[in-house]
C-alpha cells in the first residue's frame, strides 16, 4: 500500500472512530458551498473501515449521498440568491467566476460531474451554478448524477476493490484530468441521446 494512502488511513481513522457519521456528513456537505474539507478522503477511509466491519457500509453510502446532495443544493441557492454579494465582498474572485462560467457554458450538466473530482472547482461549482442561474431542473439532474457517480466510486468502490485500490488510486492521481475528460465526454453523449429520445417520445 502506498505510503500516502497508509498515511491517509492512519490520519483519518481516529477522527471517524470518534465522530463517526456526523463528521463524514459535515465534511462532505460543506464542500458543496465553498468550504474546503477532506470529504472525499474521509469517504474512502470510511468505506475501507466498513469493509472491515468497523462502520456500516449502507450508512456510509446514505450519509455521503444525503450530505453531497444537501450541501450542493445549499451551494446552488447561495449562489443564486447571494452570488452578487459574494462577488462584491471578494469571497469569489472574478477569475474563478470566469472559469466556472466557462466550464458550465461548455459542458452543462457534465460540468457538475467533472467538478466533483477537481479540487478548487468542486468547492465552488455549485455556488457558480446558482450564480450563473442554471435552470433548477438541470441543476437537480446534474446534482443527482454527480453525487451518484462520486459516491459509487469513492464510497462503494474501495470496498469492492480494496485489494487493488492502491494501484488504481495511483493511476487516478497521475491521469486525473484525461480520465475525467473522457468520462465527461461519455456523459455528454449519454445525456444528448437521452434528451433526443425524450423529445422524440413526446412529439
Amino acid at each position: 500500500m502506498p505510503e500516502a494512502l497508509q498515511h491517509l488511513i492512519t490520519e483519518m481513522t481516529p477522527w471517524l472512530q470518534q465522530y463517526g457519521y456526523l463528521l463524514l456528513f459535515v465534511a462532505i456537505a460543506v464542500e458543496g458551498f465553498g468550504i474546503p474539507a477532506p470529504g472525499q478522503s474521509l469517504l474512502i477511509v470510511a468505506s475501507l473501515l466498513a469493509a472491515t466491519g468497523q462502520m456500516s457500509l449502507p450508512l456510509v453510502l446514505i450519509v455521503a449521498c444525503v450530505a453531497a446532495l444537501s450541501g450542493n443544493s445549499l451551494g446552488y441557492f447561495i449562489g443564486r440568491r447571494f452570488g452578487e454579494v459574494l462577488l462584491r465582498k471578494g469571497w469569489i474572485k472574478p477569475q474563478l467566476e470566469d472559469k466556472i462560467h466557462s466550464v458550465i457554458g461548455q459542458y452543462g450538466i457534465a460540468a457538475l460531474v467533472l467538478s466533483r473530482f477537481v479540487e478548487g472547482l468542486k468547492q465552488f461549482m455549485f455556488i457558480g451554478c446558482g450564480l450563473a442561474k442554471m435552470p433548477f431542473k438541470q441543476f437537480v439532474m446534474g446534482n443527482l448524477l454527480a453525487t451518484s457517480i462520486w459516491v459509487t466510486l469513492f464510497g462503494l468502490g474501495p470496498v469492492l476493490i480494496r485489494d487493488e485500490i492502491a494501484p488504481i488510486l495511483t493511476f487516478y492521481h497521475q491521469h486525473k484530468y484525461p480520465t475525467w475528460a473522457i468520462v465527461s465526454l461519455l456523459l455528454i453523449l449519454l445525456l444528448h441521446f437521452s434528451w433526443r429520445k425524450f423529445q422524440v417520445k413526446n412529439q
